[in-house]
């Protein structure tokens, strides 16, 4: 089997579809998750956008917040979105049962990547509680239009959790920017929003795999598309490489959308990311699917069972992290052992 495929990364993209998925795969216990087409009512501004002289019916967030910042009309409205939305996706969080975003951050390893265009704080709060499983084999995670969790020092180029000090001057960190929805966004200015940015680009120039998860890539998001498609088209093994795409709207209209991404029948349409390839083959989805296209040796299914505590589910995932540890250390190839996760030492 080629080294080099299966070294290359599962790169996950995630939308606002990706957090409503798992806040009614949880039971919808806590605050209800927003989208575009309900955030104004859900941030009670309706009042205030009508006041403001706008079509009280109107139920795009998007095309409101658009005009707001390309006229540069009626700041204090802008002001007020900008400040109802950084406090309600603040007091969001992950309930104690485990969650897609656990399954997710689990699912892959270090050399892959998650990349989320979300202001919630669900990822980094999986990302968080599961660090005892493996600390050092975790995903790379980037926000592209920020977090309202993400803080940075500026002077020395560093990020973490907003409340948390700079490791190099001792200073808190700022909160990280938003961006928000405008036909063109900038990505190169703002150093936090480049860094993610260009973390993302770099995985998808050599990825072999790629999960768009929730994500429509709206209109007002044209920058974002055509710099994922520059770099994706520049990957070598492109004719290789397959696409997922996790999303309950139909399938001809995912498949128009997305067409430029895929190569020839190399890409899959899943409604529940619990059936797709990445769940069915948890940290190993490049290696199994190397050994099915380019082995013709496919292995069996070793999908995550449903668990009812975060701690069944580290539990379960721990001997394939111990393998992995294994396979690094002796030079060894994975089993492939879908039996593997449920032996206890």
């Amino acid at each position: 089997m080629d080294g080099k495929i299966v070294a290359a990364p599962h790169i996950v993209i995630l939308g606002a579809g990706a957090s409503i998925a798992a806040y009614h795969d949880w039971g919808k216990i806590g605050p209800a998750l927003p989208s575009m087409l309900n955030l104004i009512d859900l941030l009670s501004l309706r009042t205030d956008v009508s006041a403001a002289g706008y079509d009280p019916n109107l139920t795009n967030f998007e095309l409101l917040y658009d005009e707001l910042a390309s006229t540069g009309k009626n700041e204090e409205l802008r002001k007020l979105i900008e400040s109802r939305v950084y406090e309600y996706f603040s007091t969001l969080s992950l309930p104690e049962a485990p969650t897609i975003y656990d399954y997710l951050v689990l699912s892959l390893r270090e050399k892959d990547t998650i990349a989320s265009f979300n202001w919630d704080p669900f990822l980094l709060q999986a990302y968080q509680r599961n660090e005892c499983v493996s600390k050092i084999r975790r995903p790379r995670i980037c926000f592209l239009h920020g977090n309202v969790k993400i803080g940075i020092c500026e002077a020395d180029r560093i990020s973490g959790v907003n409340g948390n000090k700079c490791s190099k001057c001792n200073k808190f960190f700022e909160p990280s920017k938003l961006l928000y929805p405008v036909q063109h966004k900038d990505y190169s200015t703002d150093i936090f929003i480049k860094s993610e940015w260009d973390a993302l680009r770099y995985a998808l120039s050599y990825g072999y795999y790629l999960t768009i998860f929730g994500y429509s890539a709206p209109k007002t998001d044209v920058e974002a598309r055509q710099l994922m498609l520059t770099d994706w088209k520049k990957n070598p093994t492109l004719e290789l490489a397959e696409v997922d795409i996790i999303d309950i709207k139909p399938k001809d209209e995912l498949e128009e959308n997305w067409q430029e991404f895929f190569v020839s029948h190399h890409y899959g349409i899943q409604t529940d990311i619990h059936n797709s390839y990445l769940f069915q083959h948890p940290r190993r989805s490049c290696d199994a699917f190397a050994a099915a296209t380019l082995m013709l040796d496919p292995w069996h299914d070793n999908p995550f069972p449903r668990f009812k505590t975060l701690r069944e589910l580290q539990d379960w995932v721990k001997p394939l992290v111990d393998e992995e540890a294994k396979v690094q250390s002796e030079k060894l190839a994975f089993s492939g052992d879908p039996v593997l996760p449920n032996k206890r030492t």
